[in-house]
């Protein structure tokens, strides 16, 4: 069963690449196939075990919301700022549902920037979870009037069938879109955010010394 798994999702990331038309490679496709269109923090769901091969009911009380809505205190005065919000309000809302989930652990499938095969473990997440996943944190973010500066974007998508790479994405109104990349580490930490002509070049990219987790600099030299 597991390889016929493989095999889907190998299908599923050739059909993708044929989809994109875009020179962002913005897509709508694993949103489409398993994000919930209208996700709330009182209702809305975790994918997870790669590939979303589960997903589980999630709900977050007003204190636990309100927590999140305390990293955008106070208000980020640039859009560099907001993004390191953020990334801490996407680790911050990762660690809330994965105590409930089970995901609130060690992401033992994550090396060097890359994501190792999963071995039926339900605890761990790929690129294909976390960007389904931080898509639903950033709308549910998005339309309680978090972000002064961004809007949130569809997916994106690059590597290759065999080691596909995805990312939810935000774009500076009026401006540059950002990968938000939650694949390539554990919860609890702020994501990789890049520029998306970053993430979209070599990989992995080769970024400045000291950069920081929450902004990750220009486009890799190569």
């Amino acid at each position: 069963m597991r390889v016929f798994r493989v095999v889907g999702l190998i299908g599923l990331a050739l059909a993708l690449s044929a989809c994109v038309h875009n020179q962002q490679n913005l897509n709508t496709t694993f949103l489409d196939r398993y994000a919930e269109p209208d996700p709330t923090p009182a209702r809305f769901s975790e994918c997870r075990g790669f590939g979303c091969a589960e997903k589980a009911n999630v709900s977050l009380n007003k204190r636990a919301w309100r927590s999140v809505h305390a990293v955008f205190r106070p208000r980020a005065k640039n859009a560099k700022a907001e993004r390191r919000q953020i990334a801490k309000a996407v680790a911050r809302v990762r660690m809330l549902v994965g105590a409930q989930t089970g995901t609130a652990v060690h992401q033992w499938t994550h090396k060097d920037m890359r994501v190792l095969p999963n071995r039926g473990d339900p605890t761990q997440l790929d690129c294909i979870d976390e960007s389904v996943n931080t898509w639903t944190y950033l709308t549910m973010m998005e339309r309680d009037k978090m972000f002064r500066f961004h809007s949130v974007a569809k997916l994106s998508a690059a590597g290759t069938p065999v080691e596909p790479r995805n990312t939810a994405v935000i774009q500076e109104k009026r401006g540059d879109y950002f990968a938000i990349d939650s694949s390539l580490v554990d919860a609890g930490e702020p994501p990789l955010v890049m520029p998306l002509a970053t993430w979209l070049g070599d990989w992995p990219p080769e970024l400045p010394a000291g950069t920081a987790r929450a902004d990750a600099g220009s486009r890799p030299r190569g």
